[in-house]
């Protein structure tokens, strides 16, 4: 066969390679790339602003709720059981005095760092008023000690719970575990009597905790379900939220009037009377656990905090930092508050460290009730008596 012919048969075979090729259906090895399987694409977030409300509440209720009234019933019970053993001693000494009033202080402390929370288990039954009745500008606390230590009847719990609100709880205990001189626990000629009234009064204490912790611990009556979910006492988890925010906006003005500014009054020295803790002198540190738990509540105590939900959710960083500042503003300025609260009161260099204090509350409440609440679309039902 000639050159020519060869080629001439070879043609038509390349030709039908070429098209098989082309067409894909070579049973040989592709001469093209595999075709490629796009990559997967990261998902939108799907969290709407009521789950990211969620996340905050079972935080900060995990975070911060549960654990304050838990230390808040383990610290009424210990002194509970600190005052029976103090009043079992024929004479106690002054360390076991001082002992026992430094258990009232957890006590209180624990108090302290809750006391904004209003919803829920402490607002059934006057357990927030029979628990700490304070301010007291008729003076209820002191006449319904003065009642009970002049009752022929033996004061026991279940006679102190059903008294007037003011002799029920903390500031009643306070009067008699910080009086001085006669009336002292160590020297008072009625000592027996004050003994029967503070041990009466630190058991009511203990048990309306037990009360309240009890109420929202999930394996008991599980309030913390209806805060997290939004159910029961709210109708949304925004309504919870808003609820929250709510009685935090109020603390912020309590500290701010009640605690500061009403005592400080127009001129040294002020109105020391009506301060909060002045037999025990404690009003500088209750107000200092105060402001130091409005970092707790904007950041869910270190979990989903509110600086979340506004930057990484809502694009707010810069209401975000504005918030942040703020609270630690007025932690700064709180922080800065040293000795007694009278002294502060009546001295120049005091009064302007009080009012540096209530500034920085000021500008906490400004930019939580214009910024805060537009931003995150909260409705506060928060009536003002600030009047400044």
């Amino acid at each position: 066969m000639t050159i020519k012919n060869k080629v001439l048969q070879t043609v038509p075979a390349l030709l039908l390679t070429g098209l098989l090729t082309a067409c894909g259906g070579s049973s040989g090895s592709s001469a093209g790339a595999e075709p490629t399987t796009p990559e997967p694409t990261t998902p939108e977030p799907t969290n709407t602003l009521e789950d990211e409300f969620g996340l905050w509440l079972t935080d900060l209720a995990n975070n911060h709720v549960l654990p304050s009234y838990q230390n808040l019933q383990t610290h009424s019970a210990l002194l509970s059981s600190q005052t029976a053993t103090f009043c079992a001693q024929t004479n106690p000494t002054d360390n076991e005095l001082v002992a026992l009033q430094q258990s009232w202080r957890d006590v209180v402390t624990s108090w302290q760092t809750i006391q904004w929370l209003k919803v829920g288990p402490i607002a059934n039954d006057n357990r927030n008023f029979r628990l700490y009745y304070w301010p007291d500008s008729k003076d209820n606390v002191g006449s319904g000690i003065t009642s009970l230590l002049a009752s022929s009847e033996t004061v026991t719990e279940d006679f102190i719970a059903k008294q007037s609100v003011g002799s029920q709880g903390l500031p009643a205990l306070e009067l008699v575990l910080f009086a001085t001189g006669q009336e002292s626990l160590l020297a008072a000629d009625d000592k027996e009597k004050r003994c029967e009234v503070i041990s009466a009064i630190s058991a009511n204490v203990a048990s309306i905790s037990t009360e309240v912790n009890n109420a929202w611990q999930i394996s008991s009556g599980n309030y913390h379900a209806q805060l997290t979910q939004g159910t029961g006492d709210f109708s949304s988890k925004k309504d919870a939220v808003e609820e929250l925010v709510t009685n935090w906006l109020e603390q912020v003005e309590r500290v701010k009037d009640e605690k500061m500014l009403v005592p400080l009054g127009a001129a040294s020295p002020g109105l020391p009377s009506v301060a909060e803790h002045i037999v025990s002198g404690d009003a500088i540190s209750s107000i200092q656990t105060n402001i130091a738990t409005f970092n707790v509540i904007f950041t869910a105590g270190g979990g989903h905090g509110f600086d979340d939900i506004l930057i990484n959710h809502l694009s707010q960083k810069n209401i975000a930092t504005e918030m942040t500042a703020a609270i630690d503003g007025a932690i700064i300025a709180a922080t800065a508050l040293e000795g007694s609260f009278p002294h502060l009161l009546k001295t120049d260099d005091g009064r302007i460290e009080l009012s540096t204090a209530i500034d920085s509350l000021r500008a906490l409440r400004d930019v939580l009730t214009v910024d805060f609440v537009q931003a995150t679309d909260i409705n506060i039902g928060f009536n003002s008596n600030d009047g400044d």
